[in-house]
């Protein structure tokens, strides 16, 4: 069994980081008193499901109920940098899943298959209803073996908590046609021109990975790798040779080399969340 639903966190990301920076080993309950009585907004106050968020995407101990030291890098880049954060939370959710174990991370597989359905059709779909069959229709193909739903199932409101993640992005790929809109019905969808070049590395550190290459040998880079990049950080595909300019200008563990039959990259390490930081 698995849980492919998207849980909404973001409005109480900031004040569940907070708790377990400073108030680790609290349990839920206490953790919402200490943030309420600490000035704090919560959305969730029964379920604080961004706590379970944190803990899928290994920023913080599901048991101590503190911050990783993934999660301690996570805190200073979302005090420092805010919009470079929301960007690695967008590749955090949309690259956990992987092919080569589709049986975990099932809520990362519906939202890389959101994204990736809004990046190719650059619209939104007219019904939540249809994109929400496009997932099951997709997990039902013989293309991808996905086990069947625990807890909440797949449905409308995992549309709108996908959407939840996706409008805070900046650059924007939503934009609400409706002040206060909560519907992914009241937004408008574009391809972005760039994202930060972390997001950027993350996406190349996902190709390494699927296509089944190491850190620090040659990766051809085709036009379907350009689009997976570009998926990834939801960005126009003529972007893509601007962000590996400004990546190759920041990053030292990142080189290109150029021939006859195309573009190859060596990405030596896997990137960090420090690298971020500075």
């Amino acid at each position: 069994m698995a849980r492919s639903h998207i849980l909404k966190g973001f409005s109480d990301l900031e004040s569940a980081l907070w708790v377990h920076k400073y108030h680790p080993g609290l349990t839920i309950r206490q953790m919402v008193r200490t943030a309420l009585e600490n000035g704090y907004s919560i959305t969730d106050t029964a379920r604080y499901e961004a706590v379970q968020l944190l803990s899928e995407w290994e920023l913080a101990d599901g048991k101590s109920r503190s911050l990783t030291p993934e999660g301690e890098a996570f805190y200073s880049l979302w005090e420092t940098k805010r919009s470079v954060a929301i960007d690695f939370l967008h590749g955090r959710q949309y690259g956990l899943w992987t092919q080569k174990a589709p049986d975990q991370n099932i809520a990362s597989w519906a939202y890389k298959n959101i994204c990736d359905y809004l990046w190719e059709r650059q619209t939104l779909p007219d019904r939540e209803q249809d994109l929400v069959a496009y997932i099951n229709d997709l997990r039902t193909s013989d293309e991808v073996v996905i086990p069947p739903d625990s807890g909440n199932a797949f449905s409308n409101k995992s549309i709108n908590d996908a959407y939840d993640w996706l409008l805070p992005l900046d650059p924007p790929v939503l934009s609400s046609s409706e002040a206060g809109g909560n519907s992914i019905r009241d937004a408008t969808f574009s391809q972005r021109t760039f994202c930060s070049t972390s997001l950027f590395l993350m996406a190349l550190s996902y190709i390494v990975r699927e296509y089944d290459t190491t850190f620090g040998a040659l990766v051809k880079i085709d036009d379907t790798q350009k689009q997976v990049a570009c998926r990834f950080c939801l960005i126009n595909e003529t972007s893509f040779d601007l962000m590996l300019d400004e990546a190759l200008r920041r990053v030292s563990y990142l080189s290109v080399q150029r021939g006859w039959d195309g573009i190859y990259i060596v990405l030596n390490q896997r990137p960090e969340i420090r690298d971020f930081i500075e």
